[in-house]
C-alpha cells in the first residue's frame, strides 16, 4: 500500500507515516495524534497486541500506521476533525529517546537558546514550522515576481578578494597562498552582470563580521538582490514596492492557515516616498534630535513606520557621506541612494550606481579605499557600461517585519552570531 499524506486522506483503507505527537489512553482504547508535513490526524487504537505497541511508544517516535479512515467522533486540537484513522497495524520505524525539548509544548515554554540548540526538533512545533513555511513563500514570491519581469537569476561568488562595502567588517579566510574574504554582499558582481545582461537577481548568503549582540543582527544573512541596467534609483524603488506587494499577496493567498495559527493580520502595503531631508525634519518634529548627515537609529526607523502604519517608507537622496562608494553622487552632497523601511525595520538599501570609471576612482579615494584593489571592477566599466541601479532585501529582516517577530533568530533556521556556531 502506498503512503497517503494526512492532508489528502479520504475514507477507506490507507497507510500513513509520521511522528507521534501525543498519546492518550483509556482502559481498552488509546488515541494517538500522528503528524506529518501536511497536518495531523487522530488514530484510534483497539486490541491487545496494538495496545502493547502503543504502550512502548514515546513522543516523536517515527511510525507507519495502516487502517481505515472513518468519520471523526472526537475532535482533537490542531488535527483534522472531519475524519479519524481506526488502526489495524503499527510499525515502529524509529523509537525516539527522551526529548531535550518539548515539541508538544502545552505546559513548557522552552527558552530560545535551548530551542536553537535543538533546532531540528524545534521546527516540528506548529508555530515554528508556520514561520518557515511563510518564509519559503516569501522567497518563492520574490523569485516568481522577477522571473515574470524578465530578470535572469545569477549565482554570485561566496569568496571574494576585496571588500564590497568598504570598512573592515569581513571574515578573512586563507585561500591557498592568498588572503580572501567571505562575501559581505554580491554588490560588485551583480553590477558586472547588469551592465551586460540588464536585469538580474540573486538569492544568496552573505557574511558580515560586525560585533553586534542584538535581537536585530546576525552575522550570516540571506539576501534578495536585484540589479537593473538603464534604470535610475526611482525605477528600482518601484520594483521594490511592487515586489513586496506581490510577495504579501502570495503569502495571504497561500499561507492562510499559517497566518491564522500565528494570529497574524497582514495587509498589502502602500508606499510612502520621503526625501532624506524630509525624514530628518519629521524626526525632529517627533521628539528626536537629528541633523543632516546622521543615520537613523532603530527607534527612529520604528517611529517613521508608526507615522505611516503598514506602508513601505522609502527615504531617498541620502547624503553622499554616509552611502557606499558605488552609489551615484548627484552633486557634491546628495546621492542617488535610498533605504526602505517596513514594519519598524530597515529591510532594504539601494540606489543608482557609479558607472563612470573616473567618478568611481574618485569615490573610492573619498572613502579611504585604494582604487588599485578594485582594478578588475573599475575596468569593467570602461567597455560600454550603461547606468544601472539596484537594491538588496534582507530575507530575515523582511520575515521579521511581515511576521511581527522581535528577534531575528526566530526567523533564521540556524543563526550565526558572535556566540553561536552550532548546530
Amino acid at each position: 500500500m502506498e503512503r497517503t499524506y494526512i492532508k489528502d486522506l479520504e475514507k477507506g483503507k490507507v497507510m500513513i507515516k509520521g511522528w507521534v505527537h501525543e498519546m492518550r489512553g483509556l482502559a481498552k482504547l488509546k488515541f494517538l495524534l500522528i503528524r506529518d508535513m501536511t497536518g495531523m490526524i487522530q488514530c484510534v487504537v483497539k486490541g491487545e497486541e496494538l495496545m502493547k505497541i502503543v504502550d512502548d511508544l514515546s513522543l516523536e517516535s517515527v511510525v507507519e500506521i495502516s487502517g481505515e479512515i472513518k468519520e471523526a467522533k472526537v475532535k482533537a486540537e490542531n488535527a483534522r476533525n472531519d475524519v479519524e484513522l481506526v488502526v489495524e497495524n503499527i510499525v515502529v520505524l524509529n523509537k525516539a529517546e527522551k526529548l531535550p525539548i518539548h515539541v508538544n509544548e502545552k505546559t513548557t515554554n522552552t527558552d530560545l537558546p535551548k530551542r536553537l540548540d535543538n533546532r531540528s526538533l524545534d521546527v516540528r512545533k506548529f508555530e515554528v514550522a508556520a514561520r518557515f513555511r511563510i518564509q519559503s513563500c516569501i522567497v518563492n514570491g520574490f523569485r516568481e515576481f522577477f522571473v515574470k519581469e524578465r530578470f535572469m537569476e545569477i549565482q554570485p561568488p561566496a569568496i571574494i578578494a576585496t571588500s564590497t562595502e568598504g570598512g573592515t567588517d569581513l571574515f578573512k579566510i586563507k585561500y591557498f597562498e592568498k588572503d580572501a574574504y567571505l562575501a559581505q554582499s554580491p554588490q560588485l558582481y551583480k553590477q558586472l552582470m547588469a551592465i551586460s545582461l540588464e536585469k538580474v537577481f540573486s538569492t544568496s548568503a552573505i557574511w558580515r563580521a560586525e560585533k553586534h549582540d542584538t535581537t536585530r543582527h546576525i552575522n550570516e544573512i540571506r539576501q534578495l538582490d536585484i540589479e537593473v541596467g538603464f534604470a535610475d534609483d526611482m525605477e528600482v524603488m518601484k520594483y521594490l514596492e511592487k515586489s513586496v506587494q506581490f510577495i504579501v499577496k502570495k503569502v495571504l493567498a497561500e499561507c492562510k492557515k499559517d497566518l491564522e495559527l500565528l494570529k497574524l493580520e497582514l495587509k498589502v502595503p502602500e508606499a510612502k516616498y520621503l526625501k532624506y531631508s524630509e525624514a530628518v525634519e519629521l524626526m525632529n518634529k517627533n521628539g528626536f534630535s537629528m541633523k543632516d548627515g546622521d543615520d537613523f537609529e532603530p527607534e527612529m526607523e520604528r517611529k517613521l513606520c508608526e507615522l505611516y502604519p503598514g506602508d513601505i517608507v522609502f527615504v531617498y537622496e541620502w547624503p553622499v557621506s554616509i552611502k557606499p562608494f558605488y552609489i551615484w553622487p548627484k552633486d557634491g552632497k546628495t546621492s542617488a541612494g535610498f533605504d526602505a523601511l517596513y514594519g519598524g525595520l530597515e529591510i532594504s538599501s539601494g540606489g543608482q550606481r557609479v558607472h563612470v570609471p573616473e567618478i568611481l576612482i574618485k569615490q573610492l579615494k573619498s572613502k579611504g579605499l585604494k582604487p588599485k584593489d578594485f582594478d578588475w571592477y573599475i575596468d569593467a566599466f570602461r567597455y560600454g557600461a550603461p547606468m544601472h541601479s539596484g537594491w538588496s532585501i534582507g530575507l530575515e529582516r523582511l520575515s521579521m517585519a511581515m511576521m511581527k517577530v522581535d528577534n531575528v533568530r526566530e526567523v533564521t533556521l540556524f543563526p550565526r552570531d558572535r556566540k553561536r556556531l552550532t548546530p
